[in-house]
């Protein structure tokens, strides 16, 4: 926990340096995602903003003008280890702030970018966490609000009020990677991410610890075939535990009755954006220090936990991808053309459409060649 003392001299050296550019960026979640618009190049863009990506991302078909840089490795949430290719483009128009021969990777070459979500909302790029290093982040979810700025003396009263839960960043090859301890139940302890490319809410890796706690709470079961990320699909069968009596303590604070998704597959503790969105949170990457108010309540139940099932964008088809255990209705890896009524083709956002339901939805599906309405 930084002192006022600390605080001042941080200030103090931040404005030797002469920095003094205040970014404002809003942003638009009807996906979900936290979606901002900017200019590449002087051509108008929308990028997601993505505080777990370490750099920046681009559709390369959307430039006439880069040049190539050095390959780089790249790993991404299922742990695979890639060499992707730089690519440097004369500006990048950030609010009202302007980037010069920046790198960037072509997000064309991740499969992820095969899911229709990211045509259906028109995803050009990602906005990584190296575009907030040496600058402090706010993200103020009321006014739906990205703000790049500098650590100033008004700034300094408002982190040094009662109000903020703070908590120190741990130590990574980034310091503009959001990473910090966090108790369930008071009794284990683990590193999370915050992750603002997460569109889920609070996601924990099953380990030892963390089945003890879990065991001690009320939970529904449900199976998925793999995980998608940026370098394609695992076909690992998962097995996920959903509780809504979790208990998370930030620093002093507790929050109870809190959504908790536990896999059995690789290691992976992270805060997704639906979770980071009920802050008022500023972070301060020179010193790794979050600083968070909640402002708003949690408004989004899962999928899973509302409907008993999930689909997936798997291998060029929306299949049945996650199953609960006592789901009777619905079978895992049924092709999914219709949600009521509505074609597949013309519902590329079912994700948000399906949160918004208030009952489960009639299905068309195709099972081992045959058409079904569910």
């Amino acid at each position: 926990m930084l002192s006022r003392k600390l605080l001042i001299l941080l200030f103090s050296f931040i404005s030797f340096l002469g920095y003094s550019q205040t970014i404002r960026l809003p942003y638009n979640d009807d996906s979900g995602w936290m979606l901002v618009d900017l200019k590449v190049n002087n051509k108008p863009m929308t990028f997601l903003f993505d505080t777990g990506w370490d750099g920046l991302s681009i559709r390369s078909s959307l430039l006439k003008e880069f040049y190539h840089g050095e390959p780089i490795a790249a790993v991404d949430a299922n742990n695979v280890v890639q060499a992707v290719q730089t690519m440097y483009v004369d500006s990048l128009k950030v609010g009202n702030h302007t980037f010069r021969h920046l790198p960037f990777t072509d997000m064309e070459s991740f499969p992820m970018i095969n899911d229709p979500i990211f045509d259906c909302y028109k995803i050009d790029g990602i906005l990584g966490n190296v575009i907030y290093e040496g600058k402090v982040l706010e993200i103020d979810p009321l006014k739906k609000e990205i703000i790049l700025q500098d650590l100033s003396k008004d700034l300094i009263n408002i982190l040094l009020s009662n109000d903020f839960i703070k908590l120190s960043s741990i130590q990574m090859d980034s310091n503009a990677r959001i990473v910090v301890p966090i108790a369930l139940g008071k009794q284990v302890v683990r590193p999370f991410l915050f992750d603002t490319g997460d569109n889920g809410y609070v996601t924990i890796s099953a380990d030892e610890g963390m089945l003890y706690y879990l065991n001690q709470l009320k939970y529904n079961t449900y199976y998925s075939i793999g995980s998608v990320s940026a370098f394609g699909l695992d076909e690992s069968l998962n097995k996920t535990m959903i509780t809504q009596e979790g208990e998370l303590q930030l620093n002093q604070t507790t929050f109870k009755e809190e959504e908790l998704s536990f896999f059995t597959n690789a290691q992976t503790y992270q805060m997704g954006v639906e979770f980071i969105k009920q802050f008022h949170l500023y972070y301060l990457p020179q010193n790794r220090m979050l600083y968070l108010k909640k402002v708003r309540t949690r408004e989004i139940k899962s999928t899973l936990e509302r409907l008993g099932y999930g689909i997936g964008y798997v291998e060029g088809k929306y299949r049945v991808a996650a199953i609960g255990k006592s789901e009777k209705t619905v079978q895992m890896g049924d092709v999914v053309l219709e949600i009521n009524g509505i074609p597949m083709e013309k519902l590329c956002n079912y994700r948000k459409y399906l949160q918004q339901l208030k009952e489960k939805p009639s299905l068309l599906v195709e099972r081992r060649g045959k058409r079904l309405k569910l």
